[in-house]
């Protein structure tokens, strides 16, 4: 491992970029690392699908100076986006040879803010899975042990940045798509409250864009970047009068905290995600904060239910909005066989049925807030298991069973917040004896993005966790 690979493995994003703005490394030197990293780490993950080298380096070359807080650092963007002049696939065999004619939004406000994109990153086919195995993109792996999954839909996200490929990364979360991959890459994911960011019109506005990062504040700092309303929405934006940044350096105080392995007994998971709940239940105590078993009384299997028709209805309109714009139909041709009966199944619904759902899932939301009228943070696994081998979570059943089941049985934990519109993060704060990562979620109330910040900001101070970077790249090496 070369010097200078080593002291930028041992240095977030903010660091990086401090040693730019001294000039103890150009932002040329720093993007042909990263440019190195990728060709020495992709060929084992394939967490980059598509690659930007060259306008990257002409980009560094000319040494932007720009006053935002990660100008000219090193990027990847999710092949989900759309970066102008490059290929969006969405993971789909559908979308071969889409070019995309411009940025899209959060795009936009990423190169407005400087980031020099290197890449575009793995995904699932339209990013419905909690794994990244599309047969169109391949096999995106875990960092950690190859034979696993590094999570999804942001899994190549998640394992770029464990692995070093890149400093932090773009993801996207519509029911747990950057803590999946940030718990089983053992990075820091943050999924921002429904109106801290842009939202997307589709999926009844689950989904959100942000990034996954090695470190707390790195993660603030981008979502300073993205924060707002977005053009033309009709629904307000949180309050954007303190920075995440800013937040993010104070201390959280003593909090009420409710914390629950299993929701009250109603899921199963293994001992490895007892005894993380378990060290992170001390850990918080001995923080100061007051930690007790508790958990919102809710319906989880009507959440389940409800979660996974607007996923199936919403997810039919994305396949056909994007078969019409790609001047196709959507057909066993060009689409995977779940995601083919997503669509057509999806599209079998009735209006009724979707407002149903809706509805009675607000129903269900208003007692995960009530339940924080009472506490600060709920802290829940963020998976039911460790992560799954590859081909684990195939198609075996009929596509509703089989989404209910990722529910039900892989990860129960991480669409509750998109269903509510809280904030809420993984955090890797414990590895298995066979050096295995296991994230920790923590939600907080609604909007109340700056106190989760806070809290983590606390946590990482008590528990860093950078050195398993170092001992990755060795064993990599």
């Amino acid at each position: 491992m070369d010097t200078l690979q080593r002291e930028l493995n041992q240095i977030d994003g903010i660091a990086q970029k401090e040693l730019v703005d001294a000039k103890k490394i150009s932002q040329a030197e720093l993007t042909t690392h990263y440019i190195k990293q990728i060709e020495r780490w992709n060929p084992k993950l394939n967490a980059v699908v598509h690659t930007m080298f060259d306008e990257a380096l002409e980009y560094a070359e000319k040494g932007i100076n720009e006053t935002s807080t990660f100008s000219g650092m090193p990027f990847l963007i999710k092949d989900l986006n759309a970066v102008k002049g490059h290929p969006t696939t969405s993971g789909s065999k559908m979308m071969r040879g889409h070019i995309s004619p411009q940025d899209d939004g959060f795009v936009q406000r990423y190169r407005s803010a400087g980031l020099n994109f290197l890449g575009k990153t793995n995904t699932p086919e339209f990013g419905f899975l909690p794994t990244t195995e599309s047969s169109f993109l391949g096999i995106a792996k875990n960092p950690w042990n190859q034979d696993l999954s590094p999570g999804g839909s942001s899994g190549g996200a998640g394992a770029a940045v464990a692995a070093g490929m890149i400093p932090f990364a773009h993801g996207s979360d519509g029911g747990g798509s950057i803590r999946i991959p940030a718990s089983s890459c053992g990075v820091f994911g943050f999924k921002p409250s429904r109106g801290q960011v842009p939202y997307s019109p589709y999926m009844n506005n689950y989904g959100v864009n942000h990034a996954l990062t090695r470190s707390v504040r790195d993660s603030a700092a981008l979502l300073d970047i993205v924060r707002g309303k977005g053009f033309g929405e009709i629904y307000p934006s949180l309050p954007q009068s303190e920075s995440m940044t800013a937040a993010a350096e104070r201390t959280p105080g003593k909090l009420k905290i409710g914390i629950t392995p299993d929701w009250d007994g109603r899921v199963k998971v293994p001992e490895e995600i007892h005894a993380s709940i378990k060290h992170t239940a001390k850990l918080l105590e001995e923080l100061g904060h007051e930690v007790e078993i508790a958990s919102p009384s809710f319906d989880f299997d009507a959440m389940a239910d409800y979660f996974v028709k607007i996923w199936m209805v919403g997810g039919s309109v994305v396949i056909k909005h994007m078969a019409a714009m790609q001047g196709v139909h959507p057909g066993e041709d060009n689409l995977e066989t779940l995601t083919h009966r997503v669509f057509l199944e999806g599209q079998q619904f009735s209006a009724t049925d979707y407002e149903e759902a809706k509805v009675l899932s607000e129903f269900e939301a208003k007692k995960f807030h009530a339940f924080h009228q009472k506490y600060d943070i709920l802290v829940t696994p963020v998976l039911n298991r460790l992560p799954v081998a590859h081909g684990e979570l195939a198609q075996k059943h009929e596509p509703k069973i089989d989404m209910m089941y990722n529910f039900t049985d892989y990860c129960s934990f991480t669409p509750i917040a998109n269903m509510t519109g809280q904030p809420a993060m993984s955090m890797p704060l414990c590895w298995t004896a066979d050096n295995v990562p296991v994230g920790v979620q923590f939600t907080g109330r609604l909007g109340e993005d700056a106190l989760l910040y806070q809290l983590a900001s606390q946590i990482e101070q008590a528990q860093p966790w950078f050195h398993r970077y170092q001992q990755l790249q060795s064993n990599f090496a």
